[in-house]
């Protein structure tokens, strides 16, 4: 049983009433199925076309029925479990539970210089095992490291995935790119541990034929 964590025993913060909920609810349906969301991979197209999604495969842009929209949701689980190397370290994610976790930071500092500077494998595997061993850090984010000096880009997100298997019995989050997710779940897979994936959106701008944004 996942029980890692604290569990919220008070009344969560309300900013917003039902009806400005329902509102804004109601707002988003709209823009997903009038405006819709625009897909750069045609793998992607593809499998919301099969799913029933409205498909503009030249523009590509899907467009989202509502009803999708809200069986997907009526299908959400209220929490879910997320095994770690050791059941000590497992989590549960969502319902009232509540874990802390490391978040945003690409580099390390020079002591001496205080300026910022890619980290050393041993900093990084270090790092690890400091987070390990804080037991109000409930488990490790995709950063706060991409890797480490010496490592070509295509390797520094599988050699985080791996580095954090190695030096840390806590369940964690993986980044994605150039589908390294792949090679995350395999990992996962070969130590018997869940992984959770991240899923973002980004801005874009299409200028004759050209994707242009930030990720």
């Amino acid at each position: 049983m996942a029980s890692n964590g604290f569990i919220r025993s008070f009344k969560p913060l309300e900013f917003l009433t039902q009806d400005q909920m329902e509102q804004i609810h109601t707002g988003t349906l709209e823009v997903l199925e009038e405006t819709g969301v625009t897909f750069v991979s045609e793998k992607a197209l593809k499998l919301f076309e099969a799913n029933d999604c409205m498909v503009d495969f030249e523009n590509q842009r899907v467009r989202f029925p509502s009803w999708i929209v809200e069986d997907c949701i009526r299908k959400c689980l209220s929490s879910f479990h997320c095994k770690a190397r050791i059941p000590e370290h497992d989590v549960r994610v969502g319902g009232n539970f509540v874990q802390f976790s490391t978040f945003a930071g690409m580099q390390s500092v020079d002591i001496d210089t205080w300026e910022p500077k890619p980290p050393t494998k041993k900093d990084f595997y270090d790092y690890m095992r400091v987070l390990d061993a804080l037991e109000n850090l409930h488990w490790l984010w995709a950063y706060p490291y991409y890797g480490f000096e010496g490592l070509p880009p295509v390797m520094c997100i599988p050699e985080s995935v791996a580095g954090k298997i190695r030096n840390s019995t806590k369940f964690q989050l993986a980044a994605n790119a150039q589908e390294s997710d792949i090679f995350a779940i395999q990992m996962a897979q070969a130590v018997g541990i869940d992984i959770m994936g991240l899923l973002a959106v980004s801005p874009y701008t299409i200028k004759s034929g050209e994707v242009t944004g930030s990720r």
